[in-house]
């Protein structure tokens, strides 16, 4: 009897924890789906979902009315080393691209404990030719099998909130020798010839990476076209895009191929970033008219996707991580991987690729810190928000050193604009990584006198040269809000510091 009272006991004790932990969970869920910009780090950029996990790669931007769908990979908690991920996609929306709400209910995930859903795109079936109905979403992803990498579909008929498993599960890709790399499809519908087109990162015969284009007539049987070698050696190729685009201000048609790469070889950058190259596609070929060159000058700009707002205008958003060092970022940091400022890009007539805006919608306050910096002196000016923008002009060699309050981390910015160059120098206490911590160099466009902007916040700092259009993203790793920010004028001309503190 005794015994049996104590099994009802624990039974109905069961039974408790069952209900609480079913609760806590619908808790968790609903407090995920609420959760809104404002109680993330970084106030005005999209954070990712995955606490004290990872989040990277971006997806695919939507358009539906007045709102942007943008779906972004992370982990499941698991862990960061790479045979403990389990990935998935995510999903936020915003109307401005400034604030963000977590919806989180792409159905683009794996399906046992053997697989990852990775990189991949959506594309629009205008013409039905899936036969999931016209104007139909086909989503595309890698997912990581047993060592091998295949290409899934879904397909979606309310607008991507909710997603199917087509091809009744099977895969609708895969390389042409099992085991070799090949992941990240990119697909697009080229209405001029009535088919898919799909760029993926692929390995050849020798191990090389490689951009493949595939064709289609029904979004699941691919006939492949064509290859990219890059020209100069960059090391892995992956996470593809294509867009077509006319350059600014006349009717001259092209092609855009993006790309990332973690430019090891004989890139001068050292350091992986997001690529384009300029040619023609046509019938699934691709020919470059242009050698590859940087889409962000910085060490975070990665794996960015790129949403075709009008036939000269892309706005696009890429991962703030670095495959160099993300992973060594102390658990501290709660938020690892987190997302880029929306930009517009267009290209020039001389097919050159620029950005023209960062989006920050009147975010930050018109009353104006203002320091007059006379030649060969310092200014200091103190900031206890978390987010700001600073404005200066910076004529010949000066130096700009964003130092957070609490001293965990400070980022100094060398100008010498007389030889075009910007030497860019990162301490954090978060990250012991000689990648993070070294000097690194980019070569400055334009004259030796130029406007510059600065956006920054706790994780990060994006350096906007509004005339010339060049833009260099980097990680800022702080839980500190607020920043003690010098201004080292080297130069014989006097130059001034704008802040705007963020409202």
């Amino acid at each position: 009897m005794q015994r049996h009272r104590m099994r009802k006991v624990l039974s109905i004790i069961m039974a408790g924890i069952v209900l609480f932990s079913i609760g806590w969970l619908i808790c968790l869920k609903n407090n995920s789906k609420n959760m809104t910009q404002q109680q993330l780090p970084q106030k005005w950029h999209l954070n990712g979902l995955s606490k004290n996990g990872l989040s990277n790669d971006t997806q695919t931007i939507l358009k539906n009315g007045q709102k942007y769908e943008l779906f972004y990979l992370v982990d499941t908690g698991k862990g960061l080393e790479a045979n403990q991920q389990r990935t998935r996609w995510a999903r936020s929306v915003s109307s401005d691209l400034t604030t963000f709400k977590v919806a989180d209910s792409a159905d683009i995930k794996p399906v046992s404990q053997q697989e990852s859903v990775a990189t991949g795109s959506i594309v629009k079936d205008a013409d039905n030719l899936s036969g999931h109905g016209k104007n139909s979403l086909l989503a595309y992803a890698t997912k990581y099998i047993n060592g091998n990498q295949w290409t899934y579909m879904w397909y979606s008929t309310n607008q991507g909130e909710n997603w199917h498993v087509a091809h009744n599960g099977k895969p609708v890709a895969k390389p042409y020798k099992e085991g070799k790399d090949f992941r990240d499809p990119h697909v697009i519908y080229d209405s001029d010839a009535k088919q898919f087109v799909m760029t993926v990162a692929e390995a050849d015969d020798n191990n090389h990476m490689k951009i493949g284009f595939y064709i289609s007539k029904n979004g699941t049987t691919w006939q492949y076209t064509d290859s990219f070698y890059s020209p100069r050696d960059l090391g892995t190729l992956e996470v593809p895009e294509i867009h077509q685009i006319y350059q600014k201000n006349n009717n001259q048609k092209q092609w855009i191929l993006f790309f990332g790469a973690n430019g090891f070889a004989d890139d001068f950058q050292k350091s992986t970033g997001s690529y384009y190259v300029v040619g023609q596609l046509k019938n699934g070929q691709f020919e470059a008219e242009t050698d590859p060159e940087r889409v962000d000058f910085g060490t975070d700009y990665y794996a960015a996707h790129n949403y075709q707002e009008n036939n000269e205008q892309l706005l696009g958003f890429g991962w703030m991580g670095n495959w160099d060092y993300i992973n060594r970022v102390s658990d501290d940091i709660k938020y690892k991987g987190n997302y880029s400022a929306f930009r517009k890009m267009f290209l020039s007539s001389d097919n050159k690729l620029k950005t023209s805006k960062i989006i920050t919608n009147g975010l930050f306050d018109t009353k104006k810190k203002t320091a007059l910096v006379r030649a060969h002196s310092k200014s200091h000016i103190k900031t206890n928000k978390a987010a700001y923008k600073i404005s200066t002009v910076v004529n010949g060699n000066q130096k700009l050193t964003i130092r957070a309050g609490n001293g965990d981390s400070n980022v100094s910015f060398h100008f010498n604009n007389f030889d075009k160059k910007l030497t860019v120098h990162r301490q954090s206490n978060y990250v012991t990584n000689d990648a993070y911590n070294k000097d690194y160099n980019i070569n400055l466009w334009g004259d030796w006198s130029e406007k510059v902007d600065f956006y920054v916040d706790q994780y990060s700092i994006e350096v906007f040269w509004p005339k010339t259009g060049q833009v260099a993203t980097f990680a800022k790793y702080s839980n500190d809000s607020g920043d003690n920010i010098v201004f080292d004028n080297l130069d014989n001309k006097s130059s001034s510091l704008v802040v705007q503190e963020m409202k």
